[in-house]
Parts: structure tokens; sequence; C-alpha cells
């Protein structure tokens, strides 16, 4: 047999070795806590909200993906045929743009809300979001950052939440 081939193969069955072995010493499911747990969430949410801010806060990042781009709002949406008949296509493809163009604008300022949110989950969040189905995690977030999301905005437009 070729030597470089014999060691290749070599290589792989003691790789395949060391995989098996890390599995089989593995905590059990049952072996992991609470704590544990919520720990292993607050890492899986930090990664896939750093992913989602690096991905939708660049060009395009809403206009370039049809599962998330912005539409015009419902009666705009609804009478959109009308206008485009009339002339005003060129307007509406504008103001969809300038929606879009703000949201991407806007998600990287919401990149530290969401660490903080992250990391200021406690265990009965958790427990929430790993048993409450597949909107859980898009429920958890707007519950712990409207309030300082609706200040920003404010101070963004020139308002103290005093005057509202």
């Amino acid at each position: 047999m070729n030597r470089r081939c014999f060691n290749g193969r070599l290589s792989i069955c003691f790789g395949f070795f060391l995989v098996v072995q890390e599995v089989a010493s593995a905590p059990s499911l049952e072996d992991i806590s609470s704590a544990q747990a919520s720990q292993g969430l607050k890492a899986a949410l930090e990664k896939g909200a750093m992913a989602a801010v690096n991905t939708l806060g660049q060009a395009n990042g809403f206009m370039g993906n049809d599962k998330v781009r912005i539409p015009l709002p419902g009666l705009l949406q609804d009478a959109s045929g009308l206008l485009r008949t009339l002339g005003q296509g060129g307007r509406l493809d504008e103001l969809i743009g300038a929606m879009n163009q703000a949201a991407e604008a806007a998600v990287p300022l919401a990149r530290d809300m969401l660490l903080s949110a992250i990391k200021g989950m406690n265990i009965q969040d958790a427990k929430k979001i790993l048993g409450g189905g597949p909107t859980s995690v898009t429920q958890f977030f707007p519950a712990q950052t409207r309030p300082t999301l609706h200040h920003n905005f404010l101070l963004s437009v020139g308002h103290t939440p005093a005057q509202v």
C-alpha cells in the first residue's frame, strides 16, 4: 500500500477515535444544569444576534433579502397599483428604498441593546424561550428592548420622553 495513503487513513481513524471518545465522555442531557443550558442559549443568541446585525446592517441587507425587505405600509400597498398607473411608481420605489436603507442604518445601533438583553437574560427567560415555540425569541427581544428603543427614537427626533 502507498505509504501516503496509509498515513492518511491512519490520521482519519485516529481523528474518528478522538471524536468518539469526546462524545462518549460528554455529559448526558440529564447532567446539564439549568445554568449551563441558560449559558448555552445566551451564547447561541449572541452569535445569532451578531450574525443578524452583520448581515442586515449593511447595504442591501434589507432590500436584497425577500424575507426581511420592508414593503409599503397597508394603504399605500393597496393603492400602489393605481399610483403606479398614475406615474408615481418612481416615488413608491424611492419610499421603499428609503425605508429599507433606514432599517439597514438602524440595525447596528440596536446591537448593544440586543447584547444587553441577552446578558440580562435569567433562567426563567431562558426556559420561556426554550419552551415557548417558534416565536419565543421574537417575543423576548421586543419585551427587553422596547423601552430603550422608544426612548432613543424620541431623542433622535428631537423630543424628550417627558414631552410625549
